[in-house]
């Protein structure tokens, strides 16, 4: 019998009553802007769609996940917006590995981390932890951005000629893959349900022994 996994997706937001969910439900936290700093708030409610459709992406993959949403989009007026601050998504992957997360989807990136800033501390606290991040790289850029970019994260990139279970390595250094999806977001809630997969087997499994066998199953 496969074993349930919790994944959390930090994004922005999941919408609770998709058909998607109705086994399992959702659960999770928002991380709310009040003036120069971030609290947790309980709304998770979906400001935007896209944290619904990494989570359904998930979910689809991944049928014992139990999902919990942790929302870092903020709204701003009459509009949302969904470029974040470090702080916040640094808080969204303390808020999962201080409670139990093992799994976590980031969807989201940012251009600069600082080698002490708090996004790194976080990354390598949930790596210290056992907890597994994968992330995304940005869209149709070359260029590092974090949390993808760190070695303590499994960083995600879509190839078109892969298909739905596919991966390819990128960089074994770097704990990088190439995986099926018509985005890298996408690519990454892929990579996401498979390491939920994993964790439906044997959920001792790190990142490192993730990888490993991510690399043996991987395609040219």
């Amino acid at each position: 019998m496969l074993k349930p996994v919790v994944i959390g997706v930090i994004d922005t937001g999941v919408d609770a009553g998709a058909s998607v969910f109705e086994e399992h439900g959702v659960r999770g936290i928002g991380i709310r802007r009040v003036g120069n700093r971030y609290e947790y708030d309980s709304d998770f409610h979906d400001l935007g769609g896209h944290g619904t459709a990494m989570a359904a992406r998930i979910q689809a993959f991944c049928e014992t996940a139990q999902i919990y949403a942790v929302r870092i989009a903020q709204r701003e007026g009459c509009g949302v917006a969904v470029k974040v601050q470090a702080q916040a998504m640094a808080m969204g992957i303390e808020w999962c590995v201080e409670h139990g997360i093992r799994i976590v989807n980031v969807s989201y990136n940012i251009a600069e981390a600082p080698s002490g800033g708090c996004l790194v501390r976080a990354c390598r606290e949930a790596h210290d932890n056992g907890t597994i991040i994968v992330a995304a790289y940005r869209k149709d850029e070359e260029r590092c951005v974090y949390p993808a970019g760190f070695g303590t994260v499994i960083g995600v990139r879509r190839r078109d000629d892969l298909q739905p279970g596919q991966v390819a390595v990128f960089s074994e250094e770097n704990h990088d893959l190439f995986a099926f999806g018509t985005s890298n977001s996408i690519a990454c809630a892929q990579v996401s349900a498979m390491v939920g997969r994993i964790h439906t087997v044997d959920d001792r499994y790190g990142l490192e022994e993730v990888f490993a066998f991510f690399r043996e199953v991987a395609v040219p």
